[in-house]
């Protein structure tokens, strides 16, 4: 085991060194927390919602064949996310009041 004996003057100097690295610590601590919160300001998290291709649909009462040439057309337009095709629900919303006003028409 070691064992260290200290001056009064090095007691004194060990201690200063201490308050000094806890008072840094302490103030890239409170420097950490102010750039979390502006980060978390700044950046919006992601809260669309997607539908798989059988999903839209059905929703929109169309065949995939459909949903293909709207693709091709960009009529409506899907998302690749690694092997899936997603579609926004707010996009596919978008093109349900599309189909409502042209067979209205």
């Amino acid at each position: 085991m070691f064992s260290l004996l200290l001056t009064d003057e090095g007691k004194e100097l060990l201690k200063s060194v201490i308050r000094e690295v806890v008072q840094e610590i302490m103030e890239k601590t409170t420097e950490v927390d102010s750039q979390k919160e502006n980060f978390s300001t700044c950046v919006k998290p992601i809260e669309d919602k997607f539908l798989t291709r059988n999903e839209v649909s059905q929703k929109l009462k169309v065949s995939l064949v459909t949903l293909n040439n709207w693709q091709k057309n960009e009529i409506l337009i899907p998302f690749k996310i690694g092997k899936r095709i997603l579609y926004k629900l707010d996009d596919v919303e978008k093109a349900m009041l599309r189909q409502k006003v042209n067979s209205k028409i």
